[in-house]
């Protein structure tokens, strides 16, 4: 992964991002392309689509989530996971959604059924 500092019109300043790594081999469909991740995505982003990263801040916190750059500071839960079949940790990535750990499925926390 590659940091890089790009200007963010949203927050009007400069701010920390990251370009991920491609995958090193051809593979299968649930291989990500290379993507864009802000690190300061938060209370001081502004509207409902990242200027950066062209997604939504529920997108942004998501891929901090699936690329490892953020599970400690978010809530987590134990949850069943409809798309990998297992009981997995969840990550909090916006108040109603979740995103698993193990696969990287976003989720709304409504549909999830916490392990206690």
């Amino acid at each position: 992964m590659e940091r890089q500092v790009a200007y963010c019109s949203a927050c009007d300043k400069d701010v920390h991002v990251v370009v991920t790594d491609e995958p090193s081999q051809d593979g299968h469909a649930n291989l990500h392309d290379a993507e864009i991740v802000c690190l300061e995505i938060g209370d001081a982003c502004s509207g409902s689509l990242c200027p950066i990263g062209a997604t939504s801040p529920t997108v942004m916190a998501a891929r901090l989530v699936r690329n490892g750059l953020q599970t400690i500071m978010q809530p987590v839960f134990q949850a069943a996971c409809a798309t990998c079949g297992r009981t997995t940790t969840h990550v909090i990535v916006e108040r109603t959604h979740a995103i698993c750990e193990d696969c990287g499925t976003t989720t709304p926390r409504s549909d999830l059924v916490v392990q206690t």
